[in-house]
């Protein structure tokens, strides 16, 4: 084992303005920089985070895409499972709407994927690197159990010097943020309880090591969210017939349409351009966000709500929390953050700088 050493921690949920309140790490993580969070579900951030490519490169970035080539096995399929009542994806409430089972396929969650070496073929991602490197490591997914459990793992992976890189996602706190975005007591509370082992962690690496660093990463905020837009009432006020004019898809904070003619984009857009608190990407945005799909699997026409609103009712969450993200990244409540034992110059400014943080460590360490 080489004598470098850097544990990454990925919190979802808690983001620049939070951990600055409650002032998380700040004895250890001296380097503090705001992140301007990747627009889409949490797991696009994550994503773009272990691989460093944007949403239109990884693929993944709501909660469902046109895949209109099903065949009738497996529409009949999906029927099934929804009959039965099963759910998938975001906090497990939801399954693909009875209108869509023709036309969408869930994009799915990788936190519920193992993290294994191969796990976003084609692209490399930095667990590829680490296994490539022969570096003795740790890397825990969110869905893998206890977090704290996680972190004394890595703990005693220290003190037995059995250990160069770590990556644990910890999502329990994004659960938290949704249900009490502003409950100030409950979420200190949980912030240093995360704290004390991460100290602990601190103080042992650096009793083993005489270059250990620590990082945490956010991929995006939480928004206290309790106004409502109902987008699909509008719409179907039109009088367009679905599946035959358009199709569409409404998450929370997002909406998105295809249309089967000319004439039903026209009519569809000219009404959206006349909602109040949303409005429709630019394609140069979507560009900028990394959400330029060639295929355009994730819509047509993208809709985005203002901070503070949600769609009701959506395609994800029967109920809708009081905490929401996936609003404009640059939005003060949307940034992520970066906080880290190690000086960096220039700092970070976006979520694929995550990627680059870990590759320049791994691609110093000797090899294996």
């Amino acid at each position: 084992m080489t004598d470098s050493i850097h544990i990454f921690i990925y919190l979802t949920g808690p983001g620049w303005y939070i951990l600055k309140e409650h002032g998380f790490l700040e004895k250890h993580c001296r380097h503090q920089f705001p992140i301007r969070s990747q627009l889409g579900c949490s797991h696009a951030a994550l994503l773009t985070t272990l691989t460093g490519k944007a949403p239109s490169e990884h693929g993944h970035f709501s909660s469902y895409y046109f895949h209109n080539k099903v065949t009738l096995m497996e529409t009949a399929r999906r029927l099934y499972r929804k009959l039965l009542g099963e759910k998938s994806g975001y906090f497990g409430t939801y399954s693909t709407p009875m209108r869509n089972l023709k036309y969408f396929a869930s994009s799915g969650h990788p936190d519920a994927c193992d993290l294994s070496p191969g796990c976003f073929a084609p692209l490399t991602s930095i667990i590829d690197m680490v296994h490539e490197k022969k570096l003795a490591h740790s890397i825990i997914g969110g869905k893998t159990g206890s977090p704290v459990q996680a972190l004394k793992n890595v703990r005693n992976q220290l003190q037995d010097k059995a250990l160069n890189f770590a990556f644990i996602e910890i999502n329990e706190m994004d659960e938290l943020l949704h249900s009490t975005p502003h409950d100030f007591y409950k979420i200190d509370k949980k912030l240093r309880y995360y704290e004390q082992h991460i100290e602990k962690i601190i103080s042992t690496g650096m009793e083993v090591s005489s270059d250990f660093n620590l990082t945490v990463f956010s991929g995006h905020g939480m928004t206290f969210a309790p106004q409502r837009i109902n987008i699909r009432k509008k719409i179907e006020a039109l009088g367009m017939n679905y599946g035959r004019d358009y199709y569409a898809v409404y998450d929370p904070t997002m909406a998105f349409f295809w249309f089967k003619s000319k004439f039903a984009k026209s009519i569809i857009i000219d009404r959206l351009q006349e909602l109040r608190h949303c409005r429709i990407l630019t394609e140069s945005e979507k560009k900028e966000y990394g959400i330029d799909f060639p295929d355009r699997r994730y819509g047509e026409t993208m809709v985005l709500v203002e901070p503070g609103f949600q769609i009701c009712p959506n395609d994800v969450l029967s109920r809708l929390p009081a905490g929401m993200h996936g609003y404009v990244p640059d939005h003060p409540d949307s940034l992520g953050a970066c906080l880290s034992t190690l000086p960096m110059y220039p700092g970070p400014v976006q979520v694929r700088d995550f990627f680059n943080i870990m590759t320049k460590f791994v691609a110093g360490c000797k090899q294996g």
